[in-house]
């Protein structure tokens, strides 16, 4: 492990998610996007429109491994996932001992391009893996959303995979869990819905640089919340 930061009620760790996982006491939901091991597409350059031109490009650490899921020891998990792996998921669930499998979905209003006439994928499935009896609350399976990008959204950070605020917002307010455990931390989104949803968070992320971003981002919202008009108030959300 390179290092522990506690943020407010946040506690964030540079490390491998299977050196930490297992030191955890008590694991009541995970919440993640875990690399795929599939690459990216990534643009030439910015302000394209429907341009198709990109690069595929596939960082060092997306390996694509599984084997996390067995360290959650049965905990219900919340992840993204792609759909052209969806069966070594499934099958990583099954042997972790995960009996029931549902999906949630993240549907783009802005996909990337098709090139030359293919199908435009714009749906994202997010695998709800736990034992009988879990249950998720409120609205529907599918929240529609736009991909945070550098130039054209405050949120975009420059993160590859970042995810929006508004869909780990979505995911966290259907659980009634007190306590998030993010394995692959990213920028650290899921740990700033935890803060707004008035949530514990645990993050986990072994790349550096992502590290330092998450820990910039939720201390910048760690410092918003002290200030008099404290934390605002979400349409359609609840602080508990």
């Amino acid at each position: 492990m390179n290092g522990k930061v506690v943020i407010g009620d946040a506690v964030l760790y540079r490390a491998d998610c299977r050196e930490i996982l297992p030191r955890l006491e008590d694991i009541e939901l995970i919440v993640t996007d875990p690399p795929y091991g599939t690459g990216g597409w990534r643009r030439t350059a910015a302000g394209q429109g429907r341009d198709p031109s990109a690069a595929l490009v596939r960082e060092p650490w997306d390996d694509g491994a599984l084997d996390w899921l067995a360290l959650c020891r049965g905990a219900p998990v919340l992840t993204f996932w792609p759909p052209q792996q969806m069966a070594q998921l499934l099958a990583a669930a099954r042997a972790a001992g995960y009996a029931k499998t549902r999906f949630l979905y993240m549907r783009k209003r802005d996909p990337r391009p098709p090139v030359a006439g293919r199908t435009a994928w714009s749906v994202e499935p997010i695998a709800v893996l736990s034992q009988p009896g879990f249950q998720l609350y409120g609205g529907t399976d599918v929240i529609d959303t736009t991909t945070p990008r550098i130039g054209r959204d405050a949120e975009a950070v420059g993160h590859p995979y970042q995810k929006p605020l508004a869909v780990m917002l979505w995911l966290i307010a259907k659980t009634r869990c007190g306590s998030i455990v993010d394995p692959f931390m990213g920028s650290g989104t899921t740990g700033l819905a935890c803060k707004q949803l008035g949530r514990r968070f645990i993050g986990i992320e072994r790349d550096p640089d992502s590290f330092t971003l998450a820990s910039r981002r939720l201390t910048e919202a760690e410092r918003q919340a002290d200030l008099p008009w404290g934390r605002l108030a979400l349409p359609g959300l609840r602080h508990e």
